[in-house]
């Protein structure tokens, strides 16, 4: 899962809000210099990844675009399935999707602190790009798509693909993707929930 989904599915605290974000902007050894509760959100993000890449919901998806996109195909897909929850944001969650936005952003101030300048400089853009609001439109999905392009680009040159190319065959399938995540995420959730018991 991407950004999105690991917030709402984090423990309604800080800590869990805030190492349920930074798990993708630290390093294995990072995490012993983590506050216990940040720890354990960090935890619970690389489970809800081993669940998510697991499931063979999810696999149907990733198979439903892999031809083209190899190893790829599973990053595409998580990006993808957060547009599927922004959009239907109503069926999962009371709190309209702006205030939960702008108090995700509140809450991931504090976590600052515990990165990296490069972690930082991304707390920063997160924000400032209002990435959160753009996973709600093709467009902002589409430009999520080319700055982890560039990412990958820049960290793994042989491997860079022009993700956001995408687009086009995911609007292609959005029928068939949003009912393979009506039907998984639900799942998520419960499993979610229990890692927080």
């Amino acid at each position: 899962m991407n950004f999105l989904a690991h917030l709402h599915l984090a423990a309604p605290t800080p800590d869990a809000i805030i190492g349920n974000v930074i798990a993708d902007l630290i390093r294995g050894p990072d995490l012993s210099l983590l506050p216990p509760a940040i720890q354990a959100g960090v935890r619970t993000h690389r489970k809800i990844d081993a669940f998510t890449d697991s499931h063979p919901v999810v696999n149907r998806s990733i198979a439903r675009i892999s031809a083209k996109w190899g190893w790829f195909s599973g990053i595409i897909l998580d990006i993808y399935y957060d547009y599927v929850l922004a959009t239907e944001w109503a069926a999962y969650s009371a709190e309209p999707y702006r205030e939960f936005v702008e108090r995700m952003y509140d809450v991931l101030e504090g976590a600052k602190p515990h990165v990296n300048a490069e972690g930082q400089h991304f707390l920063v853009k997160f924000r400032e790009t209002d990435r959160l609001g753009q996973y709600a439109t093709p467009a902002g999905i589409a430009d999520t798509l080319e700055r982890v392009s560039r990412r990958i680009a820049h960290r793994i040159p042989k491997r860079a693909l022009p993700l956001h190319e995408a687009m086009p065959e995911l609007t292609a399938l959005h029928a068939e993707i949003r009912d393979d995540f009506r039907a998984f995420y639900p799942e998520l959730q419960r499993y979610a929930a229990g890692l927080q018991t």
